[in-house]
């Protein structure tokens, strides 16, 4: 009789749980959309104010970049559906000399569009990323006046089949003041 109820129980116990289990649906998050409403840091601790950078969608790809100060510098961070990237440091901006400051591809996408991203000083007009096979390609660029910095930001997207090799940044006069080689 014992081992009858302990039967009974566990199995009346395992219909419990079976019935409070339920499958929930999750909803794909789709890549397009743009990142909405008050830019919220991701990756660092802010120390002050986030600052929207841009935001975007090319090639059916939303994103958002932000930038904001922490205890390890600045950091810039670029937001999308699929990844969240930031990077911090006290060499953001363009050493005395330089044109490029902070620059760097990063990851491929699912998709194979690689993000590169970086800051330049004012006098930047132009900032391509390059394939040394395949050619370049324009990145926007983003003033960092709202951030109470000098200098601008830039967010390009090489397609899915390039890699990108280096950034140039030119002059009003179309003159290359700085070749940057990514790592």
């Amino acid at each position: 009789m014992l081992r009858h109820f302990s039967a009974v129980a566990v199995g009346a116990i395992l219909l419990v749980a079976l019935a409070a289990c339920t499958v929930t649906r999750v909803e794909e998050t789709d890549p397009a959309v743009v990142p909405s409403g008050e830019p919220v840091a991701q990756g660092g601790e802010p120390t002050g104010h986030v600052t929207l950078l841009g935001s975007g969608g090319p090639s059916e790809l939303g994103w958002r970049y932000i930038i904001y100060e922490s205890a390890d510098g600045w950091c810039t961070e670029l937001q999308m559906a699929e990844r969240t990237s930031t990077s911090c440091g006290p060499d953001l901006l363009p050493a005395d000399g330089d044109s490029i400051g902070s620059a760097g591809a990063l990851e491929p996408l699912e998709s194979g569009i690689t993000p590169v991203e970086g800051v330049v000083t004012n006098d930047i007009v132009t900032v391509w990323i390059i394939d040394e096979e395949r050619g370049r390609v324009r990145a926007p660029l983003m003033p960092l006046d709202d951030a109470g910095l000098e200098g601008q930001a830039f967010l390009g997207f090489t397609p899915a089949d390039w890699t990108p090799t280096h950034i140039q940044a030119l002059a009003m006069s179309g003159e290359i003041l700085q070749t940057y080689e990514l790592p």
